[in-house]
């Protein structure tokens, strides 16, 4: 009987019905290792915040990835990549380059997925947030030139990543 319960526990584990599905924080980071794997040299101690939230209505929740580090980031800001879920892995849908934090969700939509404001500062851009719109297919890579637009008043909505947000390690 003991045997029959080894040799199950061991073909139930070989075939992975019994492994527990990663989380999506585990699995972004175990993608984000491995996507970013030529950086490693670089920017060993390179870090990022992550935030989950369904852009598009069908209850998968993307991933935010706001990059932190001197390889990232400059004067004018740090990279923000948007993730959507496919499969058991990861599809990008946006990068953006030149963000600052607050990175906010917003109660408007385009294209069915929802609007974003990331903050604009530095580099000599007096301080502003942008409206990020999707086009159908992405959005904006950059949110201080045309599509993306300077919110002239304040507009309610949810802040994914905050200015106090100071991540995890990326390796």
């Amino acid at each position: 009987m003991r045997r029959a319960t080894l040799f199950l526990a061991a073909l139930t584990a070989a075939s992975g019905l019994g492994a527990q599905p990663a989380s999506q924080e585990e699995s972004l980071h175990a993608f984000l290792q491995a996507s970013h794997q030529a950086d490693r040299e670089n920017d060993p101690d390179g870090r990022y915040v992550a935030a989950f939230t369904d852009l598009n209505g069908d209850g998968r929740p993307e991933a935010f990835v706001y990059f932190l580090s001197n390889y990232y980031c400059g004067t004018g800001g740090c990279g923000l990549t948007i993730y959507t879920p496919a499969g058991r892995s990861w599809r990008q849908v946006a990068d953006m380059t030149l963000v600052h934090t607050p990175v906010r969700l917003l109660p408007t939509s385009s294209h069915g997925w929802r609007d974003l404001a990331v903050t604009v500062a530095g580099g000599g851009v007096r301080a502003h947030e942008a409206l990020l719109s999707f086009n159908g297919r992405t959005y904006p890579d950059n949110p201080t030139e045309p599509p993306a637009r300077t919110l002239r008043r304040h507009v309610p909505g949810r802040v994914l990543i905050g200015d106090s947000d100071r991540g995890q390690p990326l390796f």
